[in-house]
């Protein structure tokens, strides 16, 4: 729905329909030069020379072009892209009819198109009329309609969906609450499945007509149901479970994490106590003295003089002994010592060990490393140790997702994946034009001596842009990493956020990222940051307004404070403008204020932290989905009630107006000083991580750049096309 401003991928089904215009060039150099003929010798070929540099350049040019035209005619991109734009030019047509059907007419639709199908009509004959009916649904629910290229994806032909995969639980809530008033406008029933749902919840929303969840409980779900002991254990739809998925950010799912196995263990040995003594005699073991470290597979090699060592300090004579093996122990504990890295492969949170994913940069709370690796690294900790695990059931995400007979998904950086996707899952790349020209500008990458080096340049790339007010947002491939500037920049006294891994940060990811776009703002990220939040240049009005709101009401509503660590530090926002509320909304706000306070007193208790959070969540997503009207008209029926949610709800729609002048207002100042300024402190070593950070204001923001500092030192370990992307200037 937002305006696109970097190209976006995704899969399509290769069906009809649109003519694009083939570019015509215009070819303006001379056919022939017949002056040089006319010139003396001497003076004919130094002035040839002189004459035909520029002529040649030209002619290069202008080779370059036509080489592009017609790379573009051959591709298969083009000719599908060509046909869906017929689709489109027939929405567009249907468009001014579908406006006059009233919301009974709109919704009525949905069973006319089950009716049609079932009398023999194919989707193709529903297709655009379908189209033309979501469209004018979003125009009226959500107030956005969708753009041209949007209407390029044939896949989204609603009344086929069974699942829509995202790649968290948040992203999966929030698409739910959101395009699902849509769904639900067209007489669709819209399911959703997070984390901590019983079963019977599951089973409830799994048989909705569309079901929105993310990867993980998707797998674990079928996992569980492939293990249960009676047919009225499953939750999903069997025999037939899946139909139709669309998978968000399907790059991140289907290549990053496509092979790694999602697992059901059960308790295996009771060597617990192992752990322990192995760590210790990894502490007493030197590298290349007592053992050498092969870092190409992560693997480790015992020395004479080590296994001596390990052995006299274990009292055993043998260390692969059968009857008393340490062996394996020992090298575990060497490889914890040596490759898992607190903060950078994994965190400690509430005395356990949690695997950060090196590509998400979130935290895997369900995963566990296997072969007794996840052991040694809680015994490395000084934690307690969980016992070895069988794997009873496993499968991964690719093998998952094929299982769907009809599979489609979207993302901004597949197009360097279409060949896996291809071979993979025969299902082509497609890259959707943008609705708005590209103007991001993306500066050469520099490269520097040190590490130290490079940090002190970024920490002055920041502080300078800082100095002018734009907005910045500096993407580190690493928790440590996002750490270490964040000092740098606290020893310059400047404000900022930062987005990892950890909780104290991570739990408000969603509200860190969706002010990365105002004046003077300062973000640190992860790869996790960002990814569906859309960052909006001057700030993101609907965060900004429900901050308001519980800045003004959480006194009232409970004495207690938020706990850093579980509901996240709050956000830097010092040196950011003030929104200017008006005097309306002022006295909304205290009218509420009292309210909440009566409330809590009529109850005799005050609210819990998360009580009072979750009671502003609710007004709020009854703010954002009701109309003033009528929360205006509940508020006045239940007056003697003391309606708190709709009275909340009622602030927020007051407060949301002001919060959205102020953005747009400050949106312009943050265009005229350039706009977002993007920073990547490292290459990654797929090119398209790279391309999700410079990528990652594609939604919203219409002008930013793009920087990315690499040390020397790491250039050996590139790949030639990491390096041609390191020194040329896009």
């Amino acid at each position: 729905m937002a305006t696109a401003s970097t190209s976006s991928s995704a899969f399509l089904n290769l069906n009809n329909t649109s003519l694009f215009p083939i570019p015509r060039y215009h070819f303006p150099w001379p056919r022939t030069t017949p002056f040089l003929s006319s010139l003396p010798h001497s003076l004919s070929s130094s002035r040839r020379r002189l004459t035909l540099t520029p002529i040649l350049s030209s002619l290069k040019e202008e080779f370059r072009m036509v080489t592009k035209v017609w790379s573009d005619f051959t591709s298969l991109n083009y000719w599908v892209i060509r046909d869906y734009y017929r689709l489109v030019n027939f929405v567009n047509s249907l468009e001014p009819h579908i406006q006059k059907l009233s919301d009974e007419q709109l919704t009525e639709k949905t069973m006319e198109f089950r009716y049609r199908l079932r009398q023999g009509e194919t989707l193709a004959d529903l297709q655009a009329e379908a189209f033309a009916v979501v469209r004018e649904a979003a125009r009226r629910k959500l107030g956005m309609r969708h753009f041209d290229v949007q209407v390029c994806h044939p896949l989204i032909v609603f009344w086929l969906l069974r699942g829509v995969v995202t790649v968290n639980d948040y992203l999966a809530h929030r698409d739910a609450d959101w395009m699902g008033r849509v769904h639900r406008f067209l007489g669709l029933s819209v399911g959703l499945i997070q984390r901590g749902m019983t079963a019977d919840e599951r089973r409830s929303n799994y048989r909705c007509d569309i079901t929105y969840t993310n990867n993980s409980e998707l797998g674990f779900d079928y996992l569980r149901d492939n293990l249960a002991g009676s047919s009225g254990q499953p939750v999903m739809r069997w025999p037939r479970p899946f139909h139709f998925a669309i998978v968000d950010e399907v790059d991140s799912v289907l290549i990053d994490e496509g092979r790694s196995p999602l697992l059901i263990s059960g308790e295996a040995s009771k060597d617990a106590a192992r752990y322990p003594v192995a760590a210790k005699v990894a502490e007493l073991l030197v590298r290349e003295l007592h053992y050498t470290v092969e870092l190409k597979d992560n693997s480790v090699e015992l020395t004479e003089q080590g296994i001596a060592l390990a052995e006299m300090a274990l009292e055993t004579s043998d260390l692969w002994d059968e009857n008393d093996p340490w062996a394996r122990f020992v090298m575990n504990a060497l490889k914890a010592k040596e490759f898992y890295r607190r903060d950078v492969e994994y965190i400690v949170r509430n005395g356990k060990v949690f695997i950060i994913n090196e590509l998400t940069g979130r935290v895997e709370e369900k995963r566990r490393w296997s072969g007794g690796i996840h052991q040694a690294v809680e015994a490395k900790e000084g934690l307690k140790i969980e016992a070895d695990s069988v794997v009873v059931a496993q499968i991964t995400y690719q093998s998952l997702f094929k299982l769907y007979p009809k599979l489609s998904g979207m993302t901004g950086t597949a197009k360097t994946e279409e060949n896996e996707f291809l071979k993979m899952f025969q299902i082509p790349v497609i890259e959707v034009p943008t609705n708005l020209p590209n103007i991001r500008n993306d500066l050469p990458t520099l490269a520097f001596a040190t590490a130290r080096g490079k940090w002190e340049h970024v920490r002055e790339e920041v502080e300078s842009m800082y100095g002018l007010g734009r907005p910045v947002l500096v993407g580190s491939t690493s928790v440590e990493n996002s750490e270490y500037l964040s000092d740098l920049l606290r020893e310059r006294k400047i404000p900022h956020n930062v987005l990892n891994a950890r909780p104290k940060y991570a739990a408000r990811e969603a509200e860190i990222v969706a002010q990365a776009g105002r004046k003077n703002s300062i973000t640190i990220a992860t790869n996790m940051a960002g990814r569906g939040t859309d960052i909006i240049l001057g700030g993101n009005p609907k965060m900004l307004a429900k901050e308001i709101i519980e800045d003004s009401l959480f006194s009232f509503l409970t004495h207690e404070g938020p706990d850093f660590e579980v509901d996240g530090e709050p956000i830097s926002q010092k040196v950011m403008s003030k929104v200017k509320v008006r005097a309306s909304s002022l006295a909304l706000l205290a009218k509420t204020a009292l309210m909440a306070k009566y409330v809590s007193k009529s109850k005799g208790k005050s609210h819990t932290y998360q009580q009072a959070k979750s009671i502003i969540s609710e007004s709020v997503e009854m703010g954002q989905s009701t109309e003033k009207e009528e929360l205006l008209k509940c508020v006045k029926e239940q007056s003697e009630m003391h309606p708190l949610c709709p009275s909340i709800a009622l602030a927020y729609h007051s407060v949301l107006k002001d919060c959205e002048e102020h953005c747009s207002s400050e949106g312009w100042e943050v265009k005229k000083l350039g706009g977002l300024h993007v920073i990547g402190t490292s290459l990654h070593e797929s090119r398209r991580i790279d391309n999700q950070v410079s990528n990652c204001t594609g939604g919203k923001v219409q002008i930013h750049n793009t920087l990315v500092f690499e040390p020397l030192f790491c250039i050996s370990a590139l790949t030639s096309e990491k390096l041609s992307f390191l020194y040329v200037s896009v």
